[in-house]
């Protein structure tokens, strides 16, 4: 058992992070989907890698398809350590199949333990990992593996068990760590209202409310499959699921149907928002203005009324603004105002990366291959050759919104002491392992520790130290009454 810290200067912040965060220790069990979301804290993706689709590549050189260097453990390890709680693998599945068995899709042996391993290293730093069908998505003449079109609908709903079938036995032996994403941006790719339609509570525009239709079909099945897998695991795991292209309008149309699941919840909602679109995505280069934060709002508020407040997470396992040359303080405004949002309506983010820059866009421009309409796909925040931050100073200011401290993922980092005045200090020393000590200059009179959920797990009265070896792992609220004051300190317990 290892002890370490965090201080909190205000017990208002104690009480929000008991509240909304906790923090992982071992194998993780018999959570519920909003409980799995709290954990998740904050995340990253680590895109357009696994999920490349480019002709030309073959086998596991896919990876590398799209121009980022292969994904290693010390990437993943400096993305842990850096403060992110939670990896998203993006995978494209389809150009690794072929027919074999019982199965239409067979996904290659060497592609699946290809994903396994980079899996592995988002789970053995003990993070929160999200698993998907990303680019499998397209229309019958392009990769046809899946097409929400009622003419395609049992040839998707077939690629959609087969994947998750395969999916749910691979994996069938991790805990709620790992979270399965049933699609990506399920939509009819190519149609005028791909990415958005009219009205939101009723569609207007028939062909979408066709697909509409078929991805709550495919997502259905996917539950099926991984429910019906027969392990514990598979029963246990939170799955997320969106609606039409992954859109908050597209989890909050009446069209959209939550899947019927045997699992009591341990379902949530998926959605991307980069929004406000203009200044996130392509177009115009503008400058963050402050109804901007209206705007931001006006989107996630009815997911957070239809999903959050009955207890269904919604995970914002994609948002970003893109690097367009506007400087860095359009970028870090938007980061305050997005993440500070989400927060407040319980949503977790995860940071998209694809690992274009803005420099790369510019040399593409430069040497004819980039579209030039697509200054809005600059999301490169790490060097996927080096493992390290492009832009360190939008992810300190990521984690200094969502209140993480970077310090406290790497123990090396974690002082042994904590003067908490000139006359008393809380000791977590080496030697002192599985014990809360008080400084002993002053009378102690009380010391208690209340776990996540504010509940009084133990106490002990006029006390040099408090030995917490019969505490399950978490976290913490340390409160020392002493005769020159109230001293608030709150730990983690591994």
């Amino acid at each position: 058992m290892v002890i370490t810290k965090k201080w909190v200067s205000a017990i208002a912040a104690v009480a929000f992070a008991l509240t909304t965060h906790s923090v992982m220790a071992g194998p993780v069990h018999g959570q519920d989907a909003m409980e799995i979301s709290r954990l998740m804290y904050t995340g990253w993706n680590v895109g357009n890698s696994l999920d490349a689709i480019q002709q030309g590549y073959s086998d596991l050189d896919t990876e590398l398809g799209w121009g980022n260097a292969k994904i290693t453990k010390s990437m993943i390890d400096n993305v842990r350590k850096t403060g992110f709680r939670t990896l998203r693998i993006p995978v494209s599945w389809g150009q690794h199949t072929y027919k074999s068995g019982q199965y239409q899709y067979k996904i290659d042996d060497k592609w699946l333990s290809r994903v396994k391993e980079v899996v592995d290293y988002g789970i053995d730093n003990d993070m929160y990992v999200i698993l998907n069908i990303h680019h499998d998505n397209g229309s019958q003449f392009d990769h046809p593996y899946f097409w929400p079109t009622n003419n395609t609908k049992d040839q998707s709903v077939r690629y959609v068990t087969d994947i998750w079938t395969q999916l749910a036995e691979c994996f069938k032996e991790y805990d709620q760590r790992l979270i399965f994403e049933t699609l990506n941006e399920p939509r009819i790719v190519g149609d005028r209202y791909e990415w958005w339609f009219t009205p939101v509570d009723n569609p207007s525009q028939q062909q979408v409310v066709e697909a509409m239709g078929v991805i709550n079909a495919m997502n259905q099945a996917a539950v099926d499959v991984i429910r019906n897998n027969g392990h514990e695991n598979n029963r246990d795991r939170v799955i997320l699921i969106p609606g039409y292209d992954a859109s908050p309008e597209g989890a909050v149309t009446n069209k959209f149907q939550l899947p019927n699941d045997p699992s009591q919840n341990r379902l949530g909602i998926e959605i991307h928002a980069y929004r406000p679109t203009e200044l996130c995505l392509s177009g115009p280069l503008t400058m963050f203005q402050e109804s901007d934060k209206q705007a931001i709002r006006d989107v996630l508020r009815p997911c957070y009324e239809k999903y959050v407040q009955r207890n269904i997470p919604v995970v914002i396992d994609e948002t970003s603004i893109s690097d367009k040359d506007q400087g860095d303080w359009t970028r870090m405004q938007w980061i305050e105002a997005f993440y500070g949002i989400a927060m407040e309506y319980k949503m977790p983010c995860v940071l998209w990366d694809n690992g274009t820059t803005w420099e790369a866009y510019q040399l593409g421009l430069k040497q004819g291959w980039a579209d030039p309409n697509q200054n809005g796909e600059c999301h490169g925040f790490m060097n996927r050759s080096t493992g390290e931050w492009n832009q360190p100073q939008m992810i300190q200011k990521i984690m200094e919104v969502v209140g993480e401290d970077p310090n406290l993922s790497d123990p090396s980092n974690v002082e042994n002491t904590l003067a908490l005045n000139d006359n008393m200090v809380l000791t977590l020393s080496p030697e002192e392992i599985g014990f809360v000590k008080c400084g002993t200059s002053v009378e102690v009179n009380m010391v208690t520790l209340f776990n996540a959920q504010g509940a009084m797990a133990i106490t002990a009265y006029h006390v040099e130290s408090l030995s917490v070896t019969s505490l399950p792992a978490g976290l913490y609220l340390v409160v020392v009454v002493s005769a020159d004051g109230v001293y608030k300190e709150k730990i983690m317990i591994r």
